[in-house]
């Protein structure tokens, strides 16, 4: 049997383009292969089955019926819908430059618009909705203040979940300037000045958690009631829970979806003028 052209060049684009020339990991190219797969099964709809598919069958026509069918057919969002046509895209790129007899075939591909997803509504907290939620926080139990200084943290640094729950004692600096050394992706850290109120919360943590002495400077920040380290869910759970205590008291003020990620984005250009304003004291005072 013959092999078509596009077999050939789709075998190069995998085997050579995307894994050898651009390093992409095992995953995203299984991912790029799945929208293949899903490809060839549309052209078999079409008549036309996997080892007849040609070149010239890519055409703006059969990408757009084809990024419709994963919406019908397949059931697709929108965003997924978007993220495969990224895909196809990166093939008639690549080709571009293996093909160019095809290149007027190919700009009409890619420039075929990317279909705008419906926003989802964001479940905004504004200040007296900030003020009831840290309300609900018992302070004077040992839990309670422990789950005010997370709250916190995520309210004044921006930090992921991740990232807090990997904060160990060490990592915490109360001395001018303070900082929190933060453990992020890729094993790279980062470090976030922390606000009066962190400083405060913070510094009266530790001392009621007895984190002070050098002994414990490598023990975890947050630790959970079984006395271990704390997992995502754990505090999205703390999150959850005063949101829950809030809405009761008042649901105009706290939104029905309102979880960590909410709160951790509350604050975005608040942090980042104040990180600014604490760069140019530090630049200042060096």
């Amino acid at each position: 049997m013959k092999t078509t052209k596009f077999a050939q060049y789709l075998n190069k684009f995998f085997t050579i383009y995307l894994s050898d020339a651009n390093g992409y990991t095992p995953m995203t190219i299984d991912s790029y292969r799945y929208v293949f797969i899903l490809f060839l099964a549309f052209m078999e709809e079409q008549h036309i089955p996997a080892d007849k598919v040609e070149i010239s069958d890519l055409t703006r026509h059969n990408v757009l019926k084809y990024l419709d069918w994963l919406q019908a057919r397949r059931g697709n969002s929108v965003s997924t819908r978007n993220q495969r046509q990224a895909v196809i895209n990166s093939f008639i790129k690549f080709l571009m430059y293996e093909l160019p007899e095809y290149l007027a075939e190919f700009q009409k591909i890619l420039k075929l618009p990317v279909k705008k997803a419906p926003q989802k509504e964001i479940s905004y907290l504004k200040t007296d909705g900030v003020k009831l939620l840290f309300d609900q926080i018992d302070i004077n139990s040992k839990n309670g203040l422990r789950d005010y200084a997370i709250l916190t943290l995520f309210y004044t640094t921006g930090i992921r979940v991740t990232e807090l729950v990997g904060i160990r004692v060490k990592d915490v600096s109360l001395l001018p300037p303070a900082t929190l050394l933060v453990h992020g992706k890729g094993q790279k850290s980062r470090f976030v000045p922390l606000t009066k109120e962190s400083i405060a919360t913070l510094n009266k943590y530790i001392c009621t958690a007895g984190l002070v002495n050098d002994e414990h400077l490598n023990d975890w920040l947050f630790i959970n009631h079984m006395g271990q380290q704390f997992t995502r869910q754990g505090i999205h759970y703390i999150v959850k829970k005063y949101a829950g205590m809030s809405r009761e008291k008042n649901p105009a003020l706290m939104p029905k979806d309102f979880s960590s990620h909410n709160l951790r984005n509350l604050s975005k250009n608040k942090i980042q003028t104040f990180r600014a304003k604490l760069r140019k004291q530090w630049r200042l005072a060096s």
